[in-house]
């Protein structure tokens, strides 16, 4: 049995690398770098990962561009700013 999430990941992953070593002309297997280093490019990674949770934060608390609970549990089918949101079970079970 497939596990297409699974599978979306490794694909992921994959064209990560094409792209890293299309850019910088090099794998994850290069020696020219310190444990430090190493380091640093995770820290710096991270640190654009919080940078991007802290925008996508700030879409929320200014223009409440996520569904509230309440609303989700109250709505069959919620449009908001052209996105349509459509709970799980509806499309399971066809309501």
């Amino acid at each position: 049995m497939e596990d297409k999430i699974i599978e979306s990941v490794v694909n992921k992953f994959k064209q990560r690398s094409e792209t890293g070593m299309a850019k910088y002309g090099t794998t994850l297997n290069r020696t020219d770098l310190s444990e430090v280093e190493w380091l640093n490019h995770l820290q710096e990674e991270l640190m654009d990962a919080t940078a991007y949770i802290e925008k996508l934060k700030s879409y929320a608390e200014d223009s409440n561009r996520f569904v509230t609970i309440e609303s989700w549990q109250n709505a069959d089918v919620i449009t908001h700013e052209g996105f349509l949101y459509i709970r799980c079970a509806d499309l399971i079970f066809g309501k």
